[in-house]
């Protein structure tokens, strides 16, 4: 009896703070958002980067990974899975760079190093020995919980 009546208060605690405290802690204003927005031409609707896809109205950003696939046995489908993850989210964390902060118009190499957030993964197939996966994340989400530490751009 004991423990059930510490969780309860414990529970009722717990939801008491996040009802009172708003949205989730690192959250975005619709003011930031709308920056944000502005910042990168103010398109409504589908937006293509050179690195993703952004849904503005749809409040999305997608981007796709692409690993050979060198057999069609098990294990070799299982690490080309994994090398196409990985891909999309390195395309993840270079979208949210051109999205903060833009990219030339001749790019000659870049290299950033960060964490993205884990998406959802909306699309795997494979296509002339190429392993492709779309990964969608919720823009808010991206924008204000992945963290880019260093960056070149050259």
């Amino acid at each position: 009896m004991k423990k059930f009546f510490l969780s309860a208060v414990a529970v009722t605690a717990v939801f008491l703070i996040m009802e009172l405290t708003g949205p989730a802690f690192g959250s975005l204003s619709e003011e930031q958002m709308y920056s944000i927005w502005q910042n990168n031409g103010g398109i409504d609707g589908i937006q293509v980067f050179r690195y993703g896809v952004v849904d503005w109205t749809g409040r999305s950003v997608t981007s796709e990974g692409k690993a050979p696939l060198v057999s069609p046995a098990p294990h070799d489908r299982l690490l080309a899975k994994r090398g196409a993850l990985a891909d999309a989210r390195r395309n993840l964390l270079l979208l949210l760079y051109e999205m903060k902060f833009g990219l030339p118009e001749r790019l000659q190499a870049i290299e950033v190093t960060g964490e993205v957030v884990e998406g959802n993964v909306d699309f795997t197939g494979i296509n002339e020995g190429i392993y492709i996966v779309e990964v969608t994340v919720p823009l808010e989400r991206f924008l204000s919980e992945s963290l880019i530490f260093s960056s070149s751009v050259r």
